[in-house]
Order: structure tokens, then C-alpha cells, then sequence
């Protein structure tokens, strides 16, 4: 008997199955990728093809800027001529503190580069290759591009214009002085000078100015004095003094005395300094408070001096008198520290010196002059009583002691 032979299942394999078969896939997707391409192909052939139009033309690309003045798709020349309509004169104020100067670009020899800077505006989109300047265009109508302004400097003029400024500013430096009075002596302290800094003002202006820019600080220098109020500390002393005297009863020398004595009363000379007895007194004249009185005058074709009355007589037993106090000071100190530029002797003899120890003074003719070569001041102390005349010769010493005394310059 033969064994029964067992079934396999029907098979559910897609081929042999009954069931439905599925739907196609959905294709939609492929055609919207499609549309974009086409669209962007067609979007870059006009902008390919706007791009070639502007390219051939002059027109600058839209979005570019010079200084915040649009120049969008202007020529050259009309994105030059607003440029500088725009920009005008140019105003700077030049700050020194509380101090300010108002000037113009123009002035300090600044030009504004318009035609470089606009040049450069107009090679945008065509100074590389064609991609590069495509790209370049498609940002600067994006994203825009804003252009600097350069100035150039002519420094010759920038220089000249600085100094003329300076002319304003500049203040001299004082030096500190002895003031020799009735109540007497003291120091007025010195006064620091000022300048303007002309090269770093002209440096500063070069490097940080640009257009729009309304106020730039200036440099300044301050000028030292020559002599500072330490220079005059030190003693008085009493280097020499000469005493003559006169006759009161003469009224009009007697005046001429006491006027020229309070001329020269309290001059102070710095070391280096000449002393001038017409350049302190001046022209003696009757406004002054010169009077009448006897003077000696040679008369064109004499041979000797006659006594005759004239203005100012009597002046020159001032000036007889301090010559001899400074002639004791160069004695006493032991060396010639005050040289005598000039001295004049009279024609004939006078009684209130000893002979040839006189000092003739006219206007403007013959002067009395010496020049102070200690290494500190000196000043004139004049006494007038009923009958003398004392003119006494005082140095500042300084503290480090009489030493001074022997220092010449």
C-alpha cells in the first residue's frame, strides 16, 4: 500500500497571489525641482543679460555710496557733481582747549578726492572676470557698498595755514622780574609761553580727518621762560654807591636832578643786559618836568665850551655820579663784572666830580652806557636830599653766597 502523500499550502507569493495590485508612486516632486530650475535658469539669463547691458554701458551699479551720497546708477560726471554740491566747503573746527579755530578744508590745503573715488565707484562689477564681477554686482544691489572719501593734502599749504593760526594763539613766555619800588623789592613770577604745535596739528589733521568729520583737537607746545621767579630769590646787597652834591638854591637844575634820579630810580639789569641812561630818561624835554638851567655848549667854529643856559642842565651829574658808583663796584668786587659800553667827558671842568671822572650825557648824541656781565641782577637805588645826590648800585645775590660776586658771563 502506498503511502499517502502530504500537500504542500497554496503559495502566497506575489505571483501566484489574488490580491490588488498597488498604485504608482506620486511623481510631483520631480516636476516642482524642475520648475525651479527652469525658473532659475531664466531668472540668471536676465540677469545675465541685465548684467551684460550694464556692463557695456558707464552707469555706476545701483547701491553703491561716496561718503553717504548715493551715486546709484549715475555717470561719472553726475556722481562728481553731487558729490561736491553735498559736501561744499568742507567746515573744521580746530579745538586748543576753550580755544577754537573755525576754518575750511579748502583753507588748510585739503582736496577732496572726488574723481579718483568716483572712478572707483564705476569700476565696481567690471575691474575682475565675468563671474567675479557678476557676484560683485548681484552683492552691491543686495547688500550695498559704501565708499570712503579720501582728501589729499597739499602740505605746503596746510603748513602755511597752521602758522597763521599760530599767529593767534601764540603767546610769549615772561620772564619773572624784580620790581624795585618805594615799598622795596620784590618778584613778579614769570609766565609760561605758548605756541601752536604746527607739525604734530598738521600730522593729526592728515591721518585722522576724513569727510564728515566737523572738529579735530590741535597740538600745543608751552615755551619756557628765560628767567623763573627761583632764578631771583638771593640777598640784596649794596655793591657801591657815589654821593655828590649841588647847590638847592639853583631851581631849575635842582628840578632836573630830582627828574632824571627818578628816571632811572629802580632799573633792574639782568645779566647780559646794557643799561642806556638816554634810553631810560629819553629826550629831556619840558613836558616832562625839565627845566632852564646851565649847561655847557660848544657854538659851531669854537674851539672851547662856553656856559650857556639850556634845557635839562644839570642831568649830567646823574649820569657823572652813577658812572662812578659803577666804577666803585668794579673796585670793590674785584673784578670789572659791570663794562662800560660808553662814557663822555665834558669839554671843561665841572666841580662835582674829580676831574676826568665825569660821564657827559645829550640827546640823543652821547650816552652813558654799561652792560651788567654778573651772573645775577643788579639794580639802581637813587636818593635825592636838600643838597646830595646818592646813586647806589644793589645786587640780587643768590643764596649760595658772595661767590656770585666773582662770577663774570
Amino acid at each position: 500500500m502506498n503511502d499517502p502523500i502530504a500537500l504542500s499550502p497554496p503559495s502566497l507569493s506575489p505571483a501566484s497571489s489574488n490580491s490588488v495590485p498597488a498604485p504608482a508612486k506620486t511623481r510631483w516632486p520631480l516636476y516642482l525641482t524642475g520648475a525651479v530650475v527652469a525658473l532659475g535658469v531664466i531668472a540668471l539669463g536676465v540677469a545675465s543679460g541685465a548684467y551684460s547691458k550694464w556692463h557695456s554701458g558707464s552707469l555706476i551699479v545701483p547701491g553703491v555710496s561716496v561718503a553717504g551720497v548715493d551715486v546709484s546708477g549715475l555717470t561719472k560726471s553726475q556722481a562728481s557733481a553731487q558729490i561736491a554740491e553735498h559736501f561744499g566747503d568742507l567746515p573744521l573746527k580746530l579745538t586748543v582747549g576753550k580755544q577754537s579755530f573755525d576754518v575750511t578744508v579748502a583753507q588748510l590745503g585739503g582736496v577732496p578726492s572726488v574723481d579718483f573715488t568716483v572712478a572707483k565707484a564705476a569700476k565696481i562689477g567690471r575691474d575682475s572676470g565675468a563671474v567675479s564681477n557678476f557676484l560683485r554686482v548681484y552683492g552691491t544691489r543686495t547688500a550695498g557698498e559704501r565708499l570712503m572719501l579720501p582728501v589729499e593734502w597739499d602740505k605746503v599749504a596746510l603748513l602755511s595755514q597752521l602758522k597763521k593760526l599760530d599767529k593767534n594763539y601764540a603767546a610769549k613766555a615772561i620772564n619773572a622780574r624784580l620790581v624795585v619800588d618805594a615799598g622795596g623789592v620784590s618778584v613778579v613770577r614769570e609766565r609760561l609761553g605758548r605756541r601752536l604745535n604746527v607739525g604734530a596739528t598738521a600730522k593729526a589733521i592728515q591721518q585722522r580727518y576724513f569727510v564728515g568729520t566737523h572738529a579735530l583737537k590741535a597740538y600745543t607746545r608751552q615755551i619756557a621762560p628765560v628767567v623763573s621767579a627761583a632764578d631771583l630769590q638771593g640777598q640784596d646787597v649794596l655793591l657801591a654807591s657815589y654821593k655828590t652834591r649841588f647847590n638847592p638854591g639853583l631851581e631849575g637844575r635842582t628840578a632836573n636832578i630830582h627828574v632824571a634820579c627818578a628816571a632811572i630810580d629802580g632799573h633792574v639789569l639782568m645779566p647780559g643786559e646794557t643799561f642806556s641812561f638816554n634810553a631810560l630818561t629819553g629826550e629831556r624835554t619840558w613836558k616832562k618836568g625839565y627845566r632852564m638851567a646851565h649847561i655847557f655848549e660848544t657854538k659851531p667854529g669854537a674851539k672851547e665850551a662856553e656856559v650857556v643856559d639850556g634845557l635839562a642842565g644839570g642831568v649830567c651829574q646823574v649820569s657823572s655820579t652813577l658812572f662812578n658808583a659803577v666804577r666803585r663796584t668794579n673796585d670793590q668786587t674785584g673784578a670789572k663784572n659791570l663794562k662800560i659800553v660808553e662814557r663822555n667827558t665834558h669839554s671843561l671842568p665841572v666841580t662835582y666830580v674829580p676831574f676826568g671822572l665825569d660821564a657827559t650825557v645829550a640827546w640823543p648824541g652821547k650816552d652813558f652806557r654799561f652792560r651788567n656781565r654778573f651772573n645775577h641782577p643788579i639794580y639802581l637805588r637813587t636818593l635825592v636830599g636838600r643838597s646830595k645826590l646818592t646813586i647806589g648800585v644793589w645786587g640780587r645775590v643768590p643764596d649760595s653766597g658772595e661767590k656770585a660776586l666773582q662770577n663774570s658771563l
